[in-house]
């Protein structure tokens, strides 16, 4: 489930029913190799948005069910290297994203969910927004952050996209929700899904151009989305049930990349590659389409 790609590897969360465990996958797309990454200190949280994957880095929010504290894991693919980034503590470390050199999450409490960044070639932890009120779903790529935040009046969440290291950013959204941003690997683009009633579409912003767009109808219902390049992918459930889609900013056009009748969701990109689950054979896989393809 909820795989994410970055250039030659794929990870995801393998749920094992038939031994009752859960335990993040390492895959390589040149070898072919599949690997398991986690330990039985490290157990990943079978919930959307809490692994990720940039470059040699691939971090998760896992448990220790020894002291049944979660926090942030980090994965270096390259030397083969797993260390835990937080301490147990009050909370939990939870919607990891991660690029090149650094790492975000938020810290959840009874009393509010605050973001921290961590600088993996110093191994330094800077708190970067800590009002009252929560912050979730963080993502960072280049030198961009973004996070949904419920700061402003109203209590509905906003999508704030901030310069690296920085707590105060551009707020984008109106009434309703905005959540679930992603940002691309260079930092150009933000990508998030915007909630208002029954209705929800994806949203497009370019931090070069500041300038947002809708990318999507309102009646495509979309649920989960991310971006790379020029490629903005969604799952959306205009045909009845979820199907994957890929929109191109460069020429404006959406393609779609599954129609059946199963369901296909929680899309990844990298490199023009997608991959995403889906329950084609009656239970969750990985699929993926190559560049191109």
């Amino acid at each position: 489930m909820y795989p994410a790609i970055s250039g030659d590897s794929i990870v995801w969360v393998l749920n094992d029913s038939q031994n009752e465990s859960l335990s993040v996958e390492l895959y390589s797309i040149s070898s072919e190799n599949t690997s398991t990454i986690s330990d039985a200190t490290s157990v990943p949280l079978a919930m959307p948005y809490q692994l990720a994957i940039a470059e040699n880095n691939a971090v998760w929010s896992g448990l220790n069910p020894q002291t049944g504290g979660t926090n942030i894991h980090l994965y270096d693919t390259a030397s083969g290297t797993l260390q835990q980034v937080t301490e147990d503590g009050p909370g939990m470390q939870l919607d990891p994203g991660v690029s090149q050199d650094y790492i975000i999450w938020t810290n959840l409490t009874n009393e509010s969910s605050d973001v921290y960044l961590y600088e993996i070639a110093n191994e330094n932890i800077t708190p970067m927004v800590s009002p009252l009120s929560y912050q979730m779903e963080t993502a960072i790529g280049g030198n961009t952050t973004a996070w949904a935040d419920n700061t402003t009046g109203g209590g509905d969440f906003d999508i704030v996209v901030a310069p690296l290291g920085e707590s105060n950013g551009t707020f984008l959204g109106d009434s309703g929700d905005e959540r679930y941003p992603d940002v691309s690997s260079d930092g150009r683009y933000v990508a998030w899904i915007s909630f208002l009633e029954n209705r929800s579409a994806v949203y497009l912003y370019d931090v070069a151009e500041d300038n947002a767009i809708e990318i999507t109808e309102e009646s495509a219902r979309p649920d989960a989305v991310a971006v790379d390049g020029n490629l903005v992918v969604y799952s959306d459930m205009r045909t009845g049930n979820h199907d994957i889609y890929m929109y191109n900013v460069t020429n404006g056009t959406e393609t779609p990349v599954t129609q059946d009748q199963y369901d296909q969701s929680y899309p990844d990109v990298s490199n023009g590659e997608i991959v995403w689950m889906g329950n084609n054979t009656g239970r969750w896989e990985i699929y993926r389409l190559p560049a191109g393809g």
